[in-house]
This record gives C-alpha cells, sequence and structure tokens, in this order.
C-alpha cells in the first residue's frame, strides 16, 4: 500500500500511523470549549479508549498518562487516560480520532460513530471530520485494522449519517 508517498507494509502500519499523522486530533474548536466541557473526552466512568493492534507497543512518546484496563482485546488494547495528554505525548488513535470512531458491521460496511460526550457540533467539527475521513479510508484497507474493527465495542458512541 501507498500511502502520502510512503509505503506502508503490514508491520510497520501502526508506526506509520504514529509518526506521521501527529496533527490528527488537534481540534482548534477543542480549545474554545475546554473550559466549559472541562475534557469530558479524558474522563472515564464505565468507558474506555481502545488502542489498535500493536499502537501502544510502537509508540516512542511518554504514555504514563494511560492505564491499560484489558491487555489483549483482541489483540489491542482497552485503557483509560489519567489526565488529558500533552502535545509531546502518546495520544491514542482512539483520541485522535474522537468524537468519530470507524466500526465495521456484520455485512463488511464501513459505519461512523459518534462520541457523546464531544460538546462542539458539526459544523465546527467539519475540518476534523473531513480529516478523519481520509486518515480512515486508507488504514481500514489494512486487514487486521479491518477485523479488529469488526470484533470491538464502544460505549458512548452513535451512529451517524454519512
Amino acid at each position: 500500500m501507498i500511502w502520502s508517498g510512503i509505503e506502508i507494509k503490514k508491520d510497520n502500519l501502526i508506526s506509520v500511523i504514529n509518526n506521521s499523522i501527529q496533527n490528527f486530533g488537534m481540534i482548534k474548536n477543542c480549545e474554545e470549549y475546554v473550559s466549559q466541557c472541562k475534557c469530558k473526552c479524558c474522563k472515564f466512568d464505565n468507558n474506555y479508549i481502545v488502542l489498535y493492534p500493536g499502537e501502544y507497543e510502537e509508540t516512542r512518546l511518554n504514555k504514563n498518562h494511560i492505564k491499560i484496563i484489558d491487555d489483549n482485546y483482541y489483540n489491542g488494547k482497552k485503557a483509560i487516560c489519567l489526565r488529558p495528554c500533552k502535545e509531546d505525548e502518546f495520544k491514542p488513535l482512539d483520541c485522535r480520532g474522537y468524537p468519530y470512531f470507524p466500526k465495521i458491521d456484520e455485512s463488511d460496511n464501513l459505519i461512523i460513530l459518534k462520541g457523546s460526550k464531544c460538546p462542539l457540533k458539526d459544523e465546527e467539527l467539519a475540518n476534523h471530520k473531513k480529516r478523519f475521513f481520509e486518515i480512515w479510508d486508507f488504514f481500514i484497507k489494512n486487514k487486521t485494522i479491518f477485523e479488529w474493527l469488526k470484533k470491538i465495542e464502544l460505549i458512548g458512541y452513535e451512529e451517524i449519517n454519512l
């Protein structure tokens, strides 16, 4: 597979994700809402974040703010954040894409879920949503990720119309 001029091999997919799309997940409008929502997306009651297969192991960034709660969730992991991540720390793909998440249904169709904790309106998320689709349109072509997205379950998300 080729993406943005980079040849992607099965064994280095997560490394490419972690190193080439670092700005993905920086939502400009988030800064305006932090005082109101107090980073709801980084607070966990009965929910969790999911870490893609190999994602946690591949990063060289500080991940002390991540607590693993299931070390083998269909070859990925379940985790919670102990605090919001800092700019120079590991930010999981689940968090980078939030409030959106790709899911593969039982008929192998891509559906998009939206997290219910995010106070931003669709028009405020337009650029982020566009980037999300560009990235996931490519990465779900990876068989490991595709199969993993079929198995996992998320809490606090609703399916949205494409």
